[in-house]
């Protein structure tokens, strides 16, 4: 009798949550929100190399003393420029001098946009530059971002819940599921500019803009129907 009343009591007790899930009526939404944002932090790769000029080698020490001297005429911070690399090769495996050893440096410019980039080129050794493109490019408050897009994925979410349950006289209860859906990397956006070709007394300054970074999120949410 014992046992048949505990087999009794957990049958009730199934039955019974059975019946409160059946009353639990709910609804599934996705929200979604984005927005695009122009990178303020822009760190570009500059390698220099050591070159023959005439009987002499024009080495590292200067190379690396014009980009620093170009750096602070253009009002760039000293401290936003890092080294990256050095490496080098013998250009005539034949010959065994220490002049004959051409090094390589490369640097890490972190810049808030590429307007002064044409400059600095200028200002630059061309046979001394050997290379330059953008390493990588973010954002000062990209996290600040990604929290706004989570926050109006949410809201876009309830939005959408309520206006569809208010179609059938229906209301909104609370939330009984989240979840964020992640896409992985999202990458870069262009932002087009017609403004190219203006040109001033003081000759021709790039207004062209870098790519846009498109910041995205999108979250189920499960809500209760009172």
């Amino acid at each position: 009798m014992k046992y048949l009343f505990i087999l009794l009591m957990a049958l009730s007790l199934a039955a019974l949550g059975q019946t409160e899930n059946a009353r639990i009526r709910s609804i599934e939404v996705k929200g979604s929100s984005e927005i695009e944002i122009t990178p303020d932090e822009i760190f570009v790769r500059i390698t220099l190399k050591e070159y023959k000029n005439g009987g002499s080698k024009e080495d590292l020490n200067s190379l690396e003393s014009g980009l620093v001297k170009a750096i602070k005429k253009l009002g760039i911070p000293a401290e936003n420029l890092t080294v990256e690399n050095l490496y080098g090769y013998n250009w005539d495996w034949r010959k065994r001098k220490a002049d004959d050893f051409l090094g390589s440096k490369s640097f890490i410019l972190k810049v808030s946009d590429l307007k002064k980039m044409n400059d600095l080129v200028d200002l630059l050794d061309p046979e001394g530059l050997n290379n330059m493109n953008i390493q990588s490019y973010s954002h000062s408050n990209i996290e600040d971002y990604r929290r706004q897009v989570k926050i109006g994925a949410m809201k876009a979410g309830k939005e959408k819940a309520t206006y569809l349950l208010e179609s059938v006289d229906a209301k909104l209860g609370k939330i009984l599921e989240v979840q964020e859906i992640d896409y992985g990397y999202q990458g870069p956006m262009m932002r087009s500019n017609m403004a190219l070709m203006a040109e001033d007394a003081g000759g021709y300054q790039s207004e062209v803009e870098f790519m846009q970074i498109k910041v995205r999120a999108e979250m189920r949410v499960v809500f209760e129907i009172e």
